[in-house]
């Protein structure tokens, strides 16, 4: 490797380090198991995908929806199991998503993701942002039997609403203010929303709740032995808490593959390369098996990570390794400091997580080009609004599946017609309905 790939890789990794672990940070929180579990997938994830996985340029780590569905097991193995037990049947249900990817990809079932509709794939999305919004909501308020966070719903419900918008203020300001490109790269919105928003707590004596960072330890011999005890041992791995972990399992699979899979499409039309699909699949089951055996969460390819990758200039798989490796350093330098940050802060990113899942595009098209007098894109709207409400009300895996079936029905009998995986396109290929 030559000096200036090496530069434009260690530059464009540390830029998207800052995200990595912001993001991760807040993701832990949000999956119950702690600020240090987000960190350490940030940081294990996208050494071990970008250095076995498919895509050549690619970051990886825990996303909005693996962690909607994380959150949800977390609080599963609570209500079922106490103390390390409930810890071991959590490593258990990560330890098979890793084993479902890894043996999806072997199977060389990578291609099968040209057989789910984008219609499918933009409801699902729009479903665990609405997800990550009810969650977060109901944290806030103390709602679904949420304890009530100290200082009440008012004022943690405003540091969420200004950290939320200080987010969108930061990014248009460096927009606006035209910096130099170097400049523009270091400068994370979350980041630096979470550093204000922290500094202003400290300054003003708030007393609000501050985040826990859970499993995390003062020693390796802590960490060494915190991993002994909560990985499954012979009492959790009956046949009987197999089968309740499976449902979850294969949850996190379905939504690791779509993830990673789709976000590798992505890079792919910017790169104008061609991804490994399956291999990709085996070395994102690789990233979450290690990290869920040092206490992790699972992850799945990061498309807005990825994509800021290659824009901030990455030319190998070196950017994305330095991408885990600087957020294992921030990690050993910066990690007991989390418990600084006001909890609310965390609500005002993962707020904004959730939207940047949903697809607004559709709607956007659907009302500025008049979709409302097209039969072909109301029947689209219906299956997107159909696998939405399936996800948020019943199931993940139940609306993709039901959603594709009756996709394909539709298709068979109907000759209904699939939507548009890029919208950009659509304004200049589909002209505006005018009324009367």
């Amino acid at each position: 490797m030559d000096a200036r790939r090496f530069l434009a890789d260690l530059t464009a990794g540390l830029t998207v380090s800052f995200a990595a672990i912001s993001l991760g940070a807040a993701f832990g929180v949000m999956s119950g198991r702690g600020a240090f579990a987000g960190m350490i997938a940030a940081a294990i994830i996208p050494i071990i995908t970008s250095i076995f996985g498919g895509t050549r340029v690619q970051a990886s780590g825990p996303t909005a929806p693996m962690t909607a569905i994380s959150a949800l097991c977390v609080a599963f193995a609570y209500d079922t199991f106490s103390g390390a037990l409930a810890e071991q049947f959590i490593t258990l249900i990560f330890l098979l998503n890793a084993l479902f990817l890894i043996v999806a990809g072997l199977l060389g079932l990578g291609k099968l993701i040209s057989l789910i509709p984008n219609v499918v794939i933009l409801g699902f999305m729009n479903g665990i942002g609405l997800l990550i919004w009810k969650d977060q909501i109901a944290k806030v308020f103390a709602f679904n039997n949420n304890p009530i966070m100290k200082g009440g719903a008012a004022l943690n419900f405003g540091l969420a609403a200004i950290t939320f918008g200080l987010i969108f203020g930061i990014v248009w300001m460096v927009k606006k203010f035209q910096l130099r490109q170097i400049l523009r790269s270091l400068i994370s919105g979350v980041l630096v929303s979470l550093l204000l928003m922290t500094g202003f707590s400290i300054a003003t004596g708030l007393m609000v709740e501050n985040v826990q960072l859970g499993n995390s330890v003062g020693s390796v011999q802590e960490f060494t032995t915190m991993l002994i005890n909560y990985f499954p041992t012979w009492e959790i791995l009956q046949p009987k808490y197999i089968l309740l972990a499976l449902p979850y399992a294969l949850q996190l699979t379905l939504l690791a593959y779509l993830d990673s899979l789709l976000t590798a499409l992505v890079v792919d039309k910017l790169n104008g390369e061609r991804s490994k699909l399956n291999k990709e699949l085996v070395a994102q089951g690789l990233g979450n098996a290690v990290s869920g055996i040092l206490q992790g969460i699972p992850g799945a390819q990061a498309t807005i990570r990825s994509v800021l990758l290659i824009k901030e200039g990455a030319q190998t798989r070196m950017a994305g390794i330095l991408v885990g490796v600087f957020a294992l350093l921030s990690i050993a330098l910066f990690g007991a400091y989390l418990s600084l940050v006001p909890a609310a802060v965390f609500v005002g990113v993962l707020l904004k997580a959730g939207l940047d899942v949903c697809n607004k595009d559709f709607l956007k098209y659907y009302f500025q080009r008049g979709w409302h007098t097209s039969l072909k894109r109301n029947t689209q709207l219906l299956f997107i609004a159909y696998t939405t409400i399936i996800t948020v009300m019943v199931d993940l895996n139940i609306a993709v599946i039901t959603g594709t079936i009756l996709f394909y029905i539709g298709k068979y009998f109907w000759n209904v017609s699939d939507s548009e995986a890029d919208f950009e396109q659509v304004s200049e290929q589909e002209p505006k309905l005018i009324a009367g």
